[in-house]
């Protein structure tokens, strides 16, 4: 019996998971960390009781609708706060760094619209930042200023339009970073500047414009191709092919990295010559319907010059041909006239020869001519 006490107490020991406060579960991570979680149970604060020394807390589908960096100040030794699939529309910066410890924040799935300048200063140890599926559309320069340590950012599926020029360089660790799945355009030159190689970079499910203003990320690219990836689920694979056009139409959805720099800049039109366009003018504003004409935009303007340049090229190859069979044509008339001519020349002079080789005709000629001098001579 006292062996059998033994061993069940040894058991209990190295037994982790426990119910905690609140209904909450404690146990361990894996790397060992004390751990409350707390996923789906209603709450909309941090309730009081909790162990001081605990360093994982988890309120995942919670109902917070405001992230208080002071509710999680009793924990000394924090180190991953989860507030994923809460209601949170804000994150407010502090003066001072409330959570020295805190390394990994998971905000994905809440309500983030935007993040002010410096709203993660409360915890400047951060390694891992995960803004993942909110309704982000814009960042500053200095959204992120203080995260020195940060490796690791997740801006995917949200709704951000423009890059800042300056985003990366307060993130000098910097080692991950998802974009895909935004509504990103174009990539700002030298964005990278700070640390060119980033090892993971998530940059698919873009509308990405392939215009001059995108030969950047082009070379980018052609430079890095093994540091871009596409992931589904836990599946992670290389992939900078991943990366297609969007805008133009005759360039969507080819791989950003396969165009040339005169794809994404083709020279400008000609203009036209003096007086051109005032003739062209008048002839609209003569033949114009009453409705407002539509001005084509840049990317049919470059379809077009393209689709014209081939069709110019097999127009002058075929007004080529059509020369060179005009002349050839002429050339065979020409040869045949000077035969026929030639053969109806040398027909009498054949004749005649014929005849006596032309001495009858000279004698006649001769008579004629004595009988009417004759004749004169008489009257």
């Amino acid at each position: 019996m006292q062996l059998f006490l033994i061993l069940l107490s040894l058991l209990s020991s190295h037994i982790t998971k426990v119910t905690g406060w609140a209904g909450c579960t404690r146990d361990r991570d894996r790397d060992y960390r004390t751990r409350e979680n707390c996923t789906a149970l209603g709450f909309s604060d941090v309730p009081a009781g909790f162990d001081p020394t605990t360093k994982v807390m988890l309120f995942t589908n919670n109902l917070f609708s405001s992230l208080s960096w002071s509710s999680f100040q009793i924990f000394t030794a924090i180190y991953e706060i989860d507030l994923s699939g809460n209601k949170i529309p804000q994150v407010t910066s502090s003066v001072t760094p409330i959570l020295p410890t805190l390394s990994v924040l998971r905000l994905g799935s809440n309500r983030l619209t935007s993040l002010s300048d410096g709203s993660f200063t409360a915890c400047p140890a951060l390694t891992e930042l995960y803004l993942d599926n909110n309704v982000l559309d814009s960042l500053s320069d200095h959204t992120f200023s203080g995260l020195s340590k940060l490796e690791i950012l997740d801006l995917s599926s949200n709704r951000i339009k423009v890059l800042p020029e300056l985003m990366l360089h307060p993130l000098p660790a910097i080692e991950t970073l998802y974009l895909e799945s935004n509504k990103i355009m174009v990539m700002p030159d030298d964005w990278f500047s700070k640390k060119e190689a980033v090892p993971y970079l998530f940059l698919s499910a873009n509308p990405w414009a392939c215009s001059c203003s995108l030969g950047y990320l082009r070379r980018y690219l052609d430079n890095y191709e093994f540091n871009v990836y596409t992931r589904e689920g836990p599946i992670i694979q290389s992939d900078a092919e991943s990366v297609v056009c969007h805008s133009p139409q005759c360039l969507k959805n080819k791989p950003v990295m396969t165009l040339e720099e005169s794809d994404l800049c083709p020279p400008a039109p000609e203009p036209n010559p003096a007086g051109d366009s005032d003739k062209q003018t008048v002839h609209t504003d003569t033949v114009a319907p009453p409705h407002p004409t539509v001005r084509p935009s840049t990317e049919m303007t470059i379809c077009a010059i393209r689709c014209g340049g081939v069709f110019c090229f097999w127009l002058c190859a075929g007004c080529l041909l059509l020369c060179v069979a005009s002349v050839t044509f002429i050339l065979v008339i020409l040869v045949w006239l000077v035969g026929w001519c030639k053969r109806d020349y040398n027909l009498p002079n054949e004749a005649v020869a014929r005849r006596g080789g032309g001495g009858e005709v000279v004698m006649l000629s001769t008579y004629s001519r004595r009988e009417e001098k004759e004749g004169h001579e008489e009257e």
